[in-house]
């Protein structure tokens, strides 16, 4: 039975309410790449040999102190960020011009603080660049700091609005400098664009994990603007999130000393596109992640709760067939999902771990039984132990590791366990001895199909250049809203079937059906008289070919 027309238009206003801008692009494949022969997004910009690379000498020295004032850094130096602390503060903004050339040493730092901007727009052909201040040769982890973004977006750290950065960041109080958090989630920091940052992560104090990372989020909301950015050689992780809500695209983290992408301290981001490769002889004493996923350090329930969401990623471990160098000991888990984080992953590949999936402590068990965290349509290959769960993780749907296992592979998630790494056929991720690695899947992959959009967490999707990955053609649905039957229009350029589904925003098929088709326009009609009122999507798949589009029904 139909609920009434009046809590159904309630049900539309209330999503309407809290409705995000499209970010997830629908892509049929699986993985960060799009199949050979597309061009990979890394071409152009990314550097996968900087040990090797002559940067220009420096002519502008920056040691530690304050930017208070609009400020640019342009092409024609070479700044160095001299063993101190740089803050922009006072809402000032720092440009740094496409195709400039940072160096570091010691604790060379830049931070930006709350109010204040980053606007770093590099380019493909002319990427902005944070590299060690060291020569040719004698560059190595940890050889300057990194990166700080700090914003006034929510976060569950118990010091409130004013938390303080890790290692010795944030200044006293009542300076706000070095400090992040507040209420603002569409809080905006400004831009970091085709930025690669190399050989940083330098301690900054004696204790432990005092190290900084490569970019470091903390509060960063979401209008800020984070895409095409290679961390390389980092000596903590490669990306972390503290709180925040910020969307990012277009991540490569290479050769990280100790995790890939860490969130943290209520991190509610959505993240798409992202590869990771190991160096296999070096990981960090903490234990090294592809992904390690924290609600806070208690694992307590305060709000918000983490809950970001990847697809799209491809995780490369130091166990990838192929690797001739012997493995770190201290490499552990390609995901540790702790502390009561929601994390979720969609449609990715992660390959070549001593461990894959590693389930800590029974919050974390509750929140995947719950669908509060997903692990959808991914690739787990090559694993030593493709699954596994801490002591006292116990819950009614996850008891042990085999159950984890069953979990994982059964519908909804539906996630496939290839034997070797290398069943995965990604092109060469090791080509050149490292310095030109090919994570594109071969023709033959079976990551070459079988993404899924169609979990609420996914949604609204940008759907804006699908027909170009499609072939699918002149798709449109009408009546919509629809009460008893809709009818649903396409062009294919293959003839043979396709699957038509419908599915909730709780990602659940309700209604799925295969119809031959021919090329050409064709038209199905399809009964949707038991559906409740609310809000479907109706995905149309037709070989590798797949459209999507949003159905109200009333």
């Amino acid at each position: 039975m139909k609920k009434q027309l009046l809590i159904g238009a309630f049900a539309l206003a209330s999503f309407a309410a809290v409705a995000q801008s499209p970010f997830f692009q629908a892509v049929p494949y699986r993985g960060a790449f799009a199949p050979e022969p597309a061009t990979p997004w890394t071409a152009g910009w990314t550097n996968f040999n900087p040990q090797n690379t002559a940067y220009p000498a420096t002519t502008v020295n920056v040691p530690g102190g304050d930017i208070t004032t609009n400020t640019t850094w342009t092409s024609n130096n070479v700044y160095l960020l001299n063993d101190g602390y740089v803050y922009v503060t006072n809402g000032a903004t720092l440009t740094i011009e496409a195709g400039t050339v940072i160096r570091g040493t010691g604790k060379g730092t830049l931070i930006i603080c709350r109010g204040a901007k980053i606007n770093a727009q590099g380019t493909a052909d002319e990427p902005i660049v944070f590299t060690s201040n060291e020569a040719p040769g004698d560059r190595d982890y940890g050889d300057w700091g990194g990166i700080v973004i700090l914003g006034a977006a929510q976060h569950n750290i118990s010091t409130g609005a004013d938390a303080p950065a890790e290692g010795g960041i944030a200044k006293p109080l009542p300076s706000g400098d070095g400090r992040h958090g507040g209420t603002n989630d569409d809080d905006n920091s400004g831009v970091f664009s085709y930025v690669r940052i190399e050989f940083c992560g330098i301690p900054l104090t004696s204790a432990s994990n005092s190290e900084i990372n490569g970019l470091t989020m903390y509060s960063v909301g979401k209008q800020t603007k984070i895409d095409h950015v290679q961390v390389s050689y980092c000596g903590d992780d490669s990306f972390e999130w503290f709180g925040g809500t910020v969307d990012c695209k277009y991540l490569v983290a290479y050769k990280t000393w100790d995790d890939d992408f860490d969130t943290d301290n209520g991190f509610r981001g959505r993240l798409q596109f992202g590869v990771a490769f190991r160096d296999s002889r070096f990981a960090d004493q903490s234990g090294s992640c592809g992904f390690e996923a924290d609600n806070d350090n208690a694992g307590s329930n305060n709000t918000p709760v983490s809950a970001p969401v990847f697809s799209n990623f491809t995780i490369v471990g130091p166990n990838y067939t192929g690797n001739a160098d012997t493995t770190n000991t201290l490499f552990t888990r390609s995901i540790h999902h702790r502390r009561n984080s929601r994390l979720s992953v969609f449609n990715s590949i992660i390959t070549g771990w001593p461990t894959g999936y590693t389930v800590d402590r029974r919050l974390v068990a509750a929140n995947l039984c719950e669908s509060l965290s997903d692990f959808e349509n991914n690739i787990m290959a090559g694993m030593t132990t493709t699954w596994a769960i801490a002591s006292n993780s116990d819950t009614l749907c996850l008891s042990d590791a085999a159950s984890v296992g069953t979990f994982f592979t059964s519908a909804p998630q539906n996630t496939s366990v290839l034997a070797a790494s290398n069943d995965v056929n990604l092109v060469n991720p090791f080509g050149n001895s490292n310095t030109n690695p090919d994570f594109r899947p071969t023709s033959t992959s079976p990551a070459v199909s079988g993404a899924l959009f169609t979990n609420s967490k996914l949604l609204p999707l940008d759907v804006s250049s699908i027909n170009e990955v499609t072939g699918i053609n002149e798709f449109s649905v009408y009546p919509n809203p629809a009460s008893q039957f809709v009818t649903i229009t396409l062009g294919v350029n293959n003839g043979g079937s396709a699957n038509i589904q419908i599915i909730d925003l709780n990602g659940r098929t309700v209604k799925s059906e295969t119809v031959s088709v021919s090329e050409g326009s064709n038209t199905f009609v399809s009964n949707i008289s038991e559906l409740t009122s609310g809000i479907y999507m109706i995905r149309v798949v037709s070989g590798n070919e797949q459209q999507i589009s949003k159905l109200v029904v009333r």
